[in-house]
């Protein structure tokens, strides 16, 4: 019989996904922006080819991901080189 996960097993993945969507133990808005964005454009193009049988221009599609993910790290960016809130 096979039990379900333990602690230890569970702990070192609850980790990587806090690093994953993490920036120095910061919650990252372009990390999760665009992970919620990818999954829904995946979605979204999975079913145009399930309905149409055809694989849509997807250069738009990918500017707009690439975009949420560079307009998160500019304004990091930003912050940074102002400095410390006051």
């Amino acid at each position: 019989m096979i039990d379900g996960p333990t602690g230890d097993a569970v702990e070192p993945m609850r980790r990587f996904l806090q690093d994953l969507f993490s920036e120095s133990g910061q919650a990252s808005f372009s990390r999760v922006g665009t992970f919620c964005a990818l999954a829904c454009a995946c979605f979204w193009v999975s079913r145009i080819v399930w309905k149409t049988g055809a694989l849509p221009g997807l250069e738009g599609l990918t500017f707009f991901i690439a975009s949420l993910y560079g307009l998160g790290k500019v304004g990091e960016t930003v912050a940074k080189m102002l400095g410390p809130k006051q």
